[in-house]
Parts: structure tokens; C-alpha cells; sequence
């Protein structure tokens, strides 16, 4: 976004001369500046390490573990949704079966 000030307004500021050479002064801002700010305010040490703990490991193994390699088999965003979401289900199961056991699991669904 541009925000411009009107003539009347930018001409009897007393910073004009610190600001700008023109008649008027223009500032361009991002339409989502605020959220962007925010959003790195909160991108701390602390909070990229913790997203390295719970969204790289299960990626890493989605990728070379279930996979097999890190390219996807089918083309198109249809296909590699397809695919993802396959991967993802297995992922989900097999942390599903080390945490509370197949026979478990398989209760719990039934």
C-alpha cells in the first residue's frame, strides 16, 4: 500500500525538511505489515528450535524413511497430494503403533 500526505498537511510539518525534498512525502507499507511483524517478533531461538523438534524430524522421515527418496513418484499437485497424504497416514499409524501398541491400535479403531 502507498500512503501519500495531502499537500495542505506535509507542507506546515515542521520534520518536512528531515522527511522529504518533494512537495509531498509517500511511504509504501506492506498491506500485511503488522502480521509480519508480529510473525518475527516471534521467530525466536527457542521457538525454531522447538519447531525443528516437532515439524523436521517427522518431514525427514516422511521423506528418506517412508518414501524412500526425496522426490515425489507421481507428477501434478493432485498426484502429490495424493501422496503426501498416504505417507502421512503411514507415519501417523506406525508413531501410532509405538506409542500405544498394535493390538492397542487396534481396539482403539474398532
Amino acid at each position: 500500500m502507498v500512503y501519500a500526505a495531502p499537500v495542505e498537511v506535509c507542507s506546515r510539518c515542521p520534520l518536512k525538511s528531515q522527511c522529504t525534498s518533494t512537495t509531498r512525502r509517500f511511504v509504501q507499507r506492506h498491506l500485511h505489515g503488522g502480521a509480519l511483524q508480529r510473525m518475527n517478533a516471534r521467530a525466536t531461538t527457542e521457538a525454531m528450535r522447538l519447531g525443528r523438534y516437532t515439524v523436521e524430524r517427522p518431514f525427514a522421515m516422511l521423506k528418506y524413511v517412508i518414501f524412500g527418496h526425496p522426490r515425489f513418484l507421481l507428477r501434478g499437485r493432485a498426484g502429490s497430494q495424493v501422496e503426501i497424504g498416504l505417507a502421512s497416514l503411514a507415519y501417523n499409524l506406525k508413531t501410532m503403533i509405538n506409542f500405544l501398541g498394535a493390538h492397542e491400535l487396534a481396539v482403539a479403531l474398532t
